[in-house]
């Protein structure tokens, strides 16, 4: 028997959600962390978050006692119910009902940027972002084979071969929630999708994802990006690109990424670098 129940009606949500939740379903809790969890329905997840960490492009974020309170209580194969709009689970002893009407909405689309690519070389989070040493740091290289791929991205930025062998071999390639060689993908279609005309990144990791499966959180990942979306802090990174930023709000730009899972948002960076490398070339080769 449910013993209590908690309301949830303050917090915030990712405008991606109405992709996933639009008609009444079941589904369960998918997995618990120490500070957040994730529930499945109909095969997509909601990243359930604390109020004050960057928001999840699919995501939502509550207060933290409401959080904690959950966190003590709910388990992997809990079920959930979406009602509504009104998130539904049920545990031994608590009733939870997230009431998704009453969360604010933030935009976390990803939208077409004005850049300068001339100026782009002296902002301060792009040098930041070149200060990392990625080759040490960051879970993307770890053979000849990457090393190579990477230099042929840089020489031939345009060339659907070398953007198609890419994504075969970095498509799911590490460990973790998110694979290094997915987070990698998913930094360069960021910058592709905010200060790019093309779209060929996207099209070729659309059609592959068609055919090939990585882990449940990067294949959700990887629809938002399709479709628009990005995790808030991403987002917030890729918007600075285009003005100009003092350093201290670039540090704490870059740090709110870097501190991002164990790798992730180092891998991801280091997609962002390889693709704004890639725009910068393009540039100065247009104009020469």
């Amino acid at each position: 028997m449910v013993s209590n129940s908690l309301e949830i009606e303050y917090g915030v949500k990712s405008n991606y959600l109405p992709h996933i939740l639009y008609e009444n379903s079941v589904g369960k809790i998918h997995s618990v962390f120490q500070t957040s969890f994730n529930l499945v329905i109909q095969d997509k997840l909601v990243h359930v978050g604390s109020l004050g960490t960057p928001l999840s492009a699919f995501g939502i974020n509550i207060p933290r006692n409401s959080l904690q309170q959950l966190l003590k209580r709910i388990l992997a194969g809990n079920p959930v119910r979406y009602e509504d709009g009104k998130i539904m689970i049920d545990t031994t002893n608590l009733e939870v009902k997230i009431k998704l009407d009453k969360l604010s909405e933030v935009d976390l689309r990803l939208n077409r940027l004005p850049i300068d690519l001339v100026d782009v070389k002296n902002n301060e989070i792009f040098r930041l972002i070149n200060d990392i040493d990625f080759i040490r740091d960051s879970g993307v290289i770890r053979s000849v084979k990457e090393s190579t791929l990477l230099n042929e991205c840089h020489a031939q930025s345009d060339d659907k071969k070398v953007i198609k062998a890419s994504i075969e071999h970095f498509f799911g390639r590490g460990i973790g929630l998110t694979p290094s060689g997915d987070d990698f993908i998913s930094g360069l279609i960021m910058v592709e999708s905010s200060f790019s005309n093309d779209s060929y990144w996207k099209d070729e990791l659309r059609e592959f994802l068609s055919s090939h499966s990585t882990t449940d959180v990067s294949r959700n990942y990887y629809h938002c990006l399709l479709n628009g979306y990005a995790s808030e802090s991403f987002k917030y990174l890729l918007s600075n690109l285009s003005v100009r930023v003092e350093r201290a709000k670039a540090r704490r730009i870059v740090n709110n990424v870097t501190n991002y899972g164990h790798t992730s948002g180092i891998d991801t960076l280091f997609g962002i670098q390889v693709a704004l490398k890639q725009l910068i070339q393009k540039n100065e080769f247009n104009n020469c």
